[in-house]
């Protein structure tokens, strides 16, 4: 209900005139004893933490917090699920793709990267690919991985500055190619279209985004991130269903 509903509805009901700012703090009022306040909900952070270490053991939950005037304030929240951590030993593809993931700030990047890397038991990523826009904590905590950069990332901020059909079609003829000398190729076409362009792709790090470029030997092949994508707009609808369900 807007303000002026509730302005209206109050003035029918009870025939009583009052103004916007008294129904936005009735508003707020009934909300809050509706919903709770913002900061229970933050003080039952905890609670919900233990509760998951309850339901299956050897899983990993982790609350961050930082002191403010004295007081430990909740920062972020890890889960690493025990049946993901074994899953990933028995038998996943040496591939993670990190995506749709909402985390500012590279602090934050940097304690979730090291929380994987000791669930995960990664050491210094050898024989690992990770499917990234290159956050910096992925290089820093795992030396020794391969970035391979979401192409179609790349072809979003292209678009934004170059536009064409011609020049869509050849980008993603680019990023398959699966021999450098293809690559180099098309390339060329798109040089010859206009050098601004190639300078733009060039820049990008090719070896990051191309096929031709990429190690042997991890069974991926993915020059972009669907799979994360797919998931995170799965668990996203859940959890839109869920709350419209508990409303």
């Amino acid at each position: 209900m807007t303000l002026l509903e509730m302005q209206a509805d109050v003035l029918q009901r009870f025939s009583v005139s009052v103004s916007l700012g008294q129904c936005q703090r009735e508003r707020a009022i009934a909300m809050g004893m509706i919903e709770g306040k913002l900061e229970d909900h933050y003080a039952k952070v905890w609670d919900s933490a233990a509760a998951i270490r309850l339901s299956n053991s050897g899983k990993t939950c982790l609350v961050g917090v930082e002191s403010n005037l004295g007081f430990n304030c909740f920062k972020r929240f890890y889960v690493g699920f025990n049946a993901f951590r074994d899953g990933w030993s028995r038998g996943c593809r040496r591939v993670i793709g990190l995506d749709g993931s909402f985390l500012k700030g590279q602090d934050n990047w940097t304690w979730f990267i090291d929380n994987l890397v000791a669930d995960l038991d990664l050491g210094a990523g050898n024989g690992l690919v990770v499917i990234s826009d290159q956050h910096k904590a992925v290089a820093d905590l795992l030396p020794n991985v391969e970035q391979i950069q979401c192409a179609r990332h790349i072809f979003v901020n292209f678009r934004k500055k170059f536009t064409g059909l011609e020049l869509k079609s050849l980008f993603w003829e680019a990023a398959m190619s699966t021999v450098e000398g293809d690559f180099l190729a098309t390339m060329e076409k798109i040089k010859k279209i206009t050098e601004t362009r190639y300078n733009y792709l060039m820049a990008r790090k090719p070896e990051t985004w191309c096929k031709a470029f990429f190690s042997h030997g991890y069974a991926c092949e993915a020059v972009e991130n669907g799979v994360a994508e797919c998931f995170n707009a799965m668990i996203k609808k859940n959890k839109e269903e869920a709350y419209n369900h508990n409303a």
